[in-house]
């Protein structure tokens, strides 16, 4: 395992204010939680800051650790990563002083990591997110391990906890209320992925949805990202979807909080594949070249069905997916 990288420029204090850097997709974030909730456990005091996409951030802004969002996107910090690079300490508007500094990141991100421990005048980890391919650990497992070694107890690793605000909770409801009828079961899909090699094949997806649009009481709810434009033209060609829902580019809070109220989930391996898990959505996850025990979604209701690319035939997946649906007890009949 690739050791942690520790800087420190100064004793540490009373831990009531922490920075965690955080750059990761969706996905990446999720599976990063799990550490995230550690550090809160052993600082229950601390406020964090996090410097990561601010729109990701959403399906955290209901946790009592979060204190303030700085946009990772932001021109502002590009000094931090050339080497000695510096920026004003107004610049992060943090009170009181930081007592530690977390930067989830590959080794090319140990200069920020330094160059924050000197800002901040903080003793800054840089905790590696990915293990090594063969490792047998899985990404929460790997990063909690570091931890640890840092003396956070964090194995073994806390569930992810998704917490949009109560704002989003309101507004999912009263859009479930308004779009389903009072007898009709939420059952939301992601054929999508930011990642092309992940996607399952078109025809399996068809057949799918096929079976699914002839339950009764079911309704489908199709998740759209800014990716996955070519899955979806692919379906819409093959099926007829007008009595789908369709959920564009929606908000993450406003997602999350509408995974509430499905009865389950199946998608790829994909940022939202592990959004569901972590909601507490009973989740299918299926996955292709990617493997699983590094990278599957964690969550009370998970179940990951393996696809293989060499192999293009659906049915053996269609069938274990079909199999998985009747026994969380879904499927009222045969189509």
């Amino acid at each position: 395992m690739r050791a942690s990288s520790s800087v420190s420029y100064r004793p540490a204090i009373p831990m009531t204010s922490l920075l965690v850097v955080n750059q990761g997709a969706v996905g990446d974030f999720i599976l990063s939680l799990p550490a995230v909730e550690a550090i809160h456990s052993t600082f229950p005091r601390a406020r964090l800051t996090f410097l990561a996409n601010s729109s990701t951030l959403e399906i955290i802004r209901g946790r009592p650790y979060l204190a303030t969002v700085l946009d990772c996107r932001s021109s502002r910090w590009a000094p931090l990563y050339g080497e000695g690079g510096r920026v004003t300490f107004g610049s992060f508007g943090l009170s009181p002083p930081v007592g530690r500094v977390f930067v989830f990141g590959r080794p090319s991100s140990q200069i920020l990591a330094e160059n924050l421990a000197a800002v901040l005048n903080a003793p800054a980890h840089r905790i590696d997110p990915f293990p090594d391919p063969g490792s047998g650990l899985s990404v929460p497992e790997y990063q909690c391990r570091q931890l640890a070694a840092l003396g956070v107890p964090a194995l073994p690793p806390p569930p992810a906890v998704i917490a949009p605000t109560p704002e989003y909770g309101i507004e999912a409801a009263a859009l479930v209320r308004h779009l389903l009828e009072p007898e009709e079961r939420l059952v939301l899909i992601h054929p999508g992925s930011g990642g092309r090699e992940k996607i399952w094949v078109p025809a399996g997806w068809i057949t799918l949805i096929s079976r699914l649009l002839e339950q009764p009481r079911v309704r489908l709810g199709l998740i759209q990202g800014p990716a996955d434009h070519d899955i979806l033209r692919r379906l819409h060609e093959s099926l007829e979807l007008s009595h789908v829902l369709p959920f564009h580019n929606l908000r993450l809070g406003l997602l999350a909080a509408i995974m509430g109220h499905a009865a389950f989930y199946i998608g790829n391996d994909s940022g939202i594949t592990h959004l569901a898990a972590a909601c507490g959505v009973p989740t299918i996850a299926l996955f292709g070249p990617t493997d699983p025990r590094v990278w599957a979604p964690r969550g009370p209701a998970v179940q990951v069905i393996r696809w293989h690319p060499e192999h293009p035939d659906p049915g053996p997946a269609t069938e274990r997916i079909w199999e998985q649906i009747k026994a969380w007890g879904h499927v009222p009949q045969r189509s």
